[in-house]
C-alpha cells in the first residue's frame, strides 16, 4: 500500500474519534500520537477487528 494512503488509512481509523486530533497538525504528530498509545506497530501489520479497535479508542 502507498504510504500515504497508508497514512490516509491510519488517520481515519486511529485519529476519526480522539479528543486530541486538533493537536496532530503534521503527520510526524500523528505517527508519534499512535506509537504513544501503541495503536501502531510498525513491524506488525495485523488487521484488528472492529471490537478491538473500539476497545482501544475507549482506552
Amino acid at each position: 500500500m502507498e504510504t500515504q494512503n497508508l497514512f490516509t488509512v491510519n488517520y481515519l481509523k486511529f485519529c476519526y474519534t480522539c479528543q486530541d486530533a486538533h493537536q496532530c497538525d503534521t503527520e510526524g504528530k500523528c505517527v508519534a500520537c499512535w506509537e504513544e498509545k501503541g495503536l501502531l506497530n510498525k513491524e506488525a501489520k495485523v488487521e484488528l477487528t472492529t471490537e478491538e479497535l473500539l476497545r482501544q479508542y475507549a482506552d
